[in-house]
């Protein structure tokens, strides 16, 4: 049987088999004649520039779409350069349920102490001067962490109780004995010290969740209450609510 010249029938068959050899293992190069990857781009002098595109929450897919046919699922892993200030410019990519920011470093807000305190209350109540912490969920879950230092009475034995909330609700806290006694080893004060961090999980991410910092003094002996002097005693002394997520 000839073979030379091929007809159109043997051209047409042989350009198909071209062509679906080349979709099965065909790489891209951008830059190189000789990628190394399913797309190998070699520049010196220039950038990658992905799509910018300004995201509406970090829980909604749009306006990014799955150009695929037939497929609304985002796929996992698709990235984009987001340009909204509101939720914080930089690459994201999409993990399933949620743009996550590609390569940070852990977003921590805060809220200290303003000004000297003597606290006295014997009852959970809201701490003057630290006031509440509002932050946006990035993720489901973030770290909660309340740290405290301060001084005692002189001649109490006093007990300390911090507890931080989530709008009304408790997750928990920490507490702690202090306990002075004048003239003893020339000391009339005595330092305290408490932290307490936890997982506050079930978070919807993209809304905004407000924290509280409560506390209570009971006294065992003398008078019930404690300082917390961030002004005068910066370097020692300090209520600090925190979130990491």
């Amino acid at each position: 049987m000839d073979i030379w010249p091929p007809n159109k029938k043997q051209l047409t068959s042989c350009f198909i088999f071209l062509l679906i050899s080349f979709s099965v293992f065909a790489q891209v190069g951008i830059g190189t004649i000789e990628p190394e990857g399913a797309l190998d781009i070699t520049s010196t002098t220039s950038g990658l520039v992905p799509p910018r595109v300004s995201l509406t929450a970090l829980n909604v897919a749009a306006p990014v779409i799955n150009p695929k046919a037939g497929v609304t699922a985002l796929a996992e892993g698709t990235m984009v350069y987001n340009t909204n200030v509101t939720i914080g410019t930089g690459f994201y990519y999409w993990g399933g349920s949620s743009w996550i920011l590609a390569g940070a470093t852990p977003i921590i807000d805060s809220v200290s102490l303003a000004g000297d305190l003597l606290f006295t209350s014997t009852s959970y109540s809201a701490i003057t001067g630290i006031g509440t912490l509002t932050f946006t969920a990035r993720k489901s879950a973030v770290l909660v962490q309340l740290t405290a230092s301060g001084f005692g009475y002189t001649n109490t034995f006093s007990i300390v109780q911090f507890r931080v909330l989530n709008g009304s609700t408790s997750i928990g806290g920490t507490t702690t004995g202090v306990q002075t006694y004048n003239g003893v080893l020339n000391n009339d004060v005595t330092d305290w010290s408490i932290s307490f961090s936890k997982l506050l999980t079930g978070l919807t991410i993209g809304n905004s969740y407000t924290l509280q910092v409560q506390g209570l003094v009971r006294a065992a002996i003398g008078t019930a209450g404690v300082g917390i002097y961030a002004t005068s005693n910066p370097d020692s002394h300090h209520l600090t609510l925190s979130v990491m997520q």
